[in-house]
């Protein structure tokens, strides 16, 4: 049930704010513009009724007491600062917008946004208000017009309560015979937990009268119950290809529901679980889950806290299909056994275009089985990153192997691994024996004092449509700086060499007379 509302404002204050807004409009817009404002009492009523819904959520979701002498009074007058700010916040924007709109008659339509796609209905921006039933109508107003026609819905950062999520339901209703893709994350914010969860259930029911196909239900960190308010949606649209839980509190009983929920998993290409506690035991119910989807596309389980054993689970579940295209378990310890049964899987998706195994500590061998994998069974990979995974300059020999092998490969980030100017300049060499269209690459923290940075820029400068090139965070020389400004300054590139500001000269090595001749060789390699 809804608490009761029990901020108030007497009627004429609330008529006097607004008419000062009203005259505040006008007065701005005749001697900052030149020019008058329209409907300037309209949209002092609308600011005002929006500042006022704001403390009215505001006072039903307080915990603290609200009677008289028992320490209410001071949150009341919190109500009307908060009242009072929120005001004076929504009559900047409009005379930001009234004035932009005013100078250019080019600029797009109104503050709620919907976007320039006249198909996509986006309420999402920077504004987090808390939606009252009144300005719901409001703001879903092109939702519920005869007629409207919608395949795509976004709802993000408006909080909405029981009362403003009947609104959705009609909304949806109406145009249930195009709405296609619903994006509700971050849709209950601050609200108590039973009118939250009771707001997702009537919302993600409102979806039933249309054939869904792409869900977003990320960042309203509802775990396991969350889940379970949305099991009609779950289990009746049987057609959902793409679904997100990001940043969720999906635990293993979370995941578990999901599993259980999901009735279509065999419709699904893309499925996306960042930021999540679900660990191994989670995994266990998302690896059943995707080998039920063997038309998977895009799957995604980064910062999820699992380990090898989860990376092994994934690895089978991910095997049920080669259709994957896009893979990212960044910042996992998915370690060498996880890595190598990776790769196992890997192998035999040859449409894998983007791989983002950042910080999983895959080490020198499992390094270089994904390496092997993804050069031998994955043609079309465009997008590779390697960063923080401890590949070593033991590593090297067996990845750069496999780097030269990829012939499609524009974006390389092979980040702090402790490869060392011998370690990246092999790199390069490989980059350039591949002839892959490299565009960007990221070398940064890797202990290079010299040749390898050099390397790098030589082998930027041999490249057409070159863009980014980071050498952060190492130990580059100041001759060396010079030198890679001057080879890429030389091809007309200079724009691309990112921020250096976290270089350290002062702690560059002499380099090893063992391997100085190798690396002046694979210097004279790549000379432009």
């Amino acid at each position: 049930q809804t608490s009761a509302m029990v901020f108030n404002i007497p009627q004429d204050t609330r008529d006097d704010l607004v008419g000062r807004m009203a005259d505040h409009l006008a007065a701005i817009g005749f001697h900052n513009y030149g020019t008058t404002f329209t409907n300037t009492k309209q949209k002092a009523e609308e600011i005002e009724a929006r500042a006022f819904g704001v403390a009215e959520v505001a006072s039903s979701t307080t915990k603290e007491s609200w009677s008289a002498g028992t320490g209410g009074e001071r949150p009341v007058i919190e109500l009307i600062r908060l009242y009072v700010k929120k005001a004076a916040e929504l009559l900047k924007a409009e005379v930001i917008r009234c004035g932009e709109e005013s100078t250019s008659m080019d600029t797009a339509g109104p503050s709620d946004a919907v976007g320039a796609d006249t198909d996509c209905f986006d309420l999402s921006s920077k504004d987090r208000e808390f939606y009252t039933q009144q300005r719901a109508e409001q703001v879903l107003a092109p939702l519920l017009a005869k007629g409207a026609k919608f395949t795509k819905v976004k709802l993000s950062t408006k909080s909405f309560g029981i009362d403003a999520a009947k609104v959705v339901t009609r909304a949806f209703a109406n145009i249930a015979a195009t709405l296609k893709e619903v994006d509700l994350s971050d849709i209950i914010a601050g609200r108590p937990e039973d009118e939250a969860l009771k707001a997702m259930q009537i919302i993600t029911e409102a979806t039933l009268g249309a054939k869904i196909t792409s869900v977003d239900v990320s960042d309203n960190a509802f775990g396991e119950k969350g889940v379970r308010a949305c099991s009609a949606m779950l289990q009746q649209q049987t057609g959902i290809e793409s679904i997100s839980f990001m940043n969720n509190g999906i635990s293993e009983q979370a995941a578990a529901a999901i599993l259980e929920l999901l009735a279509s998993p065999q419709s699904l290409k893309k499925f996306h679980l960042h930021k999540n506690m679900t660990g191994d035991e989670g995994t266990v119910h998302i690896g059943k889950l995707l080998e039920k989807a063997p038309h998977m596309e895009d799957f995604k389980m980064a910062g999820s806290r699992f380990t090898s054993d989860g990376a092994v689970t994934l690895a089978k579940g991910l095997a049920s299909g080669t259709s994957l295209t896009k893979l990212d378990l960044t910042d996992n310890n998915v370690n060498e056994e996880g890595g190598i049964a990776l790769a196992t899987m890997l192998f035999k998706q040859p449409k894998m275009k983007h791989l983002n195994f950042e910080m999983t500590s895959l080490g020198p061998d499992a390094s270089a089985a994904v390496a092997s994998a993804l050069a031998a069974g994955c043609p079309e990979l465009e997008y590779l990153n390697l960063s923080s995974c401890d590949i070593t300059p033991e590593g090297v020999p067996s990845v750069a192997k496999a780097i030269s092998a990829m012939k499609n490969l524009k974006v390389l980030k092979i980040a702090e691994n402790e490869l060392g100017d011998f370690g990246v300049t092999q790199i390069c060499v490989a980059l350039k024996m591949s002839g892959a269209p490299i565009v960007e690459l990221d070398v940064s923290t890797n202990e290079l004092v010299h040749a390898g940075a050099v390397a790098a820029a030589r082998l930027a400068a041999a490249k057409v449509g070159f863009t980014a090139l980071n050498l952060d965070a190492n130990y580059i020389s100041d001759e060396g700086v010079e030198e890679v400004k001057s080879v890429l300054e030389g091809a007309g590139i200079s724009a691309a060499l990112m921020s250096m500001e976290e270089n350290d000269a002062d702690m560059a090595d002499e380099v090893d007379d063992d391997q100085a001749a190798s690396l002046n060789a694979m210097l004279d390699h790549l000379k432009i």
